[in-house]
């Protein structure tokens, strides 16, 4: 039996194995000859069946036992002549076998990374202050506003920023109704300059009105769609009204008094928002650029294990992709999946360089913290999800923060003032697209 070791940039590890044909050709006759003297099949005396059927029926399932001795065996000489740190249980590929050449088989599994963190020293970060002024916190009240507006019903004519209740029947160009086109209960929103509100402001309840709608292709060089016709019978008409920006208002909105103690609140909140915004992306472009850096290799079972945990989860989850099959989810998060593990790998070979620990002080106060502060929420009325707070989840989190602690200590960082309406639009920006 000989071998040859091919270790991959990527910690993938493939043992190529040939036994010669001299060497296991006699077994593999020997058993196929045992296979035919004992073999029962019916229009057959025992040991009567033909070599060449017992091969069609038989081969694989012999060759697999003959070989199996031989891939034991591989990987007990492997692993006593050399030594492997694997991460996961070795996986035997690309079995070969004919009588010229004898057996070749190849073992392959991931060992476990080995390196070391280096350029910690040489990052350069931005790390974002974010001014929050009057006019960030008049935009959020007027967001406040807005998402409590109520809706009343109106007499009278409709106007612009009215919302029908209408049924709508679609006719031809000369009014005649076109059968399986009616729709009930329909909301119409009448917008500034909109054809649809154009023709439609001034029609009362329980009045009729003919409506035509055109559209242009917008395929260049292609016919314009022709226009639609429709009655419209308006059943109701309502408007949105937003709250006044007053004492009252404060007060439906929680435990506040006045407008000012409203719009003091709404400042400390758009604050704690901004900083822990500044303080998430100062953290993540801290650990991209120690990424880019260590030009890191993820072993292919880690990734597959991340992804295997990480398309379960999504399937348990309520989430407006739930209808993604498992390639897709694979396709979407498999580049968050590769940072996430380097991340994992480089932040525990940090700990185990720099002699990075949590003392048994350090963990108890943190606990009790954490007891402390659920408990504060659920005095508090705060709503959240429970979780199983267990002390290495607790401890995992500490080593990771003084991880944290000392790349800050020896990156380059270079402070910025930025706004945070820009930053807000920007990430609005980021999630419609």
């Amino acid at each position: 039996m000989n071998y040859t070791i091919a270790k991959q940039k990527n910690w993938h590890t493939v043992i190529h194995v040939t036994v010669a044909s001299e060497k296991i050709k006699p077994e593999l006759d020997d058993a196929f000859n045992d296979y035919q003297k004992n073999i029962k099949l019916e229009g057959f005396r025992k040991g009567k069946v033909p070599p060449g059927l017992v091969k069609k029926m038989f081969g694989k399932q012999i060759e697999k036992e003959t070989f199996q001795p031989y891939f034991a065996d591989a990987w007990k000489k492997t692993t006593e002549e050399n030594k492997f740190n694997y991460l996961n249980e070795p996986v035997i590929n690309n079995i070969l076998y004919n009588d010229q050449n004898g057996l070749s088989f190849d073992i392959e599994f991931d060992e476990r990374p080995e390196f070391t963190v280096t350029g910690f020293d040489e990052i350069k970060v931005d790390k974002v202050t974010f001014d929050i002024t009057d006019d960030d916190v008049k935009r959020t009240l007027e967001n406040l506003q807005q998402r409590h507006a109520m809706i009343y019903s109106v007499d009278g004519e409709a106007k612009e920023d009215h919302i029908l209740l209408a049924d709508l029947q679609e006719t031809d160009a000369g009014g005649v109704p076109i059968v399986g086109s009616r729709y009930q209960d329909q909301q119409i929103y009448l917008k500034s300059n909109e054809e649809l509100s154009k023709q439609l402001v001034g029609i009362k309840p329980g009045e009729e009105r003919k409506l035509v709608l055109t559209a242009q292709s917008r395929e260049e060089g292609t016919e314009p769609t022709p226009p639609q016709h429709f009655i419209v019978q308006v059943k109701e008409i309502k408007e949105r009204r937003i709250p006044e920006l007053d004492d009252e208002f404060a007060k439906d909105l929680g435990a506040f008094k006045t407008i000012t103690e409203l719009k003091k609140d709404v400042k400390e909140r758009l604050k704690q928002q901004a900083m822990q915004t500044a303080e998430f992306q100062f953290k993540k472009d801290l650990v991209d650029e120690l990424i880019k850096k260590m030009e890191l290799e993820v072993p292919p079972s880690m990734l597959e294990t991340y992804m295997n945990a990480l398309v379960q989860d999504f399937k348990k989850s309520n989430n407006p992709y739930s209808n993604l099959d498992d390639k897709q989810v694979r396709e979407y998060y498999h580049d968050m999946a590769v940072r996430t593990i380097k991340w994992i790998m480089i932040r525990e070979k940090l700990v185990e360089q720099q002699n990075i620990t949590v003392s048994d002080e350090e963990l108890e106060k943190k606990v009790a913290q954490v007891h402390e502060e659920e408990h504060h929420d659920h005095q508090s009325g705060e709503q959240h999800e429970e979780h199983e707070h267990d002390t290495d989840s607790i401890k995992d989190k500490l080593l990771e923060e003084k991880v944290y602690e000392f790349l800050i200590s020896k990156a380059k960082i270079n402070k910025v003032k930025k706004s945070w309406h820009e930053e807000i639009k920007k990430e609005a920006a980021a999630d419609s697209e």
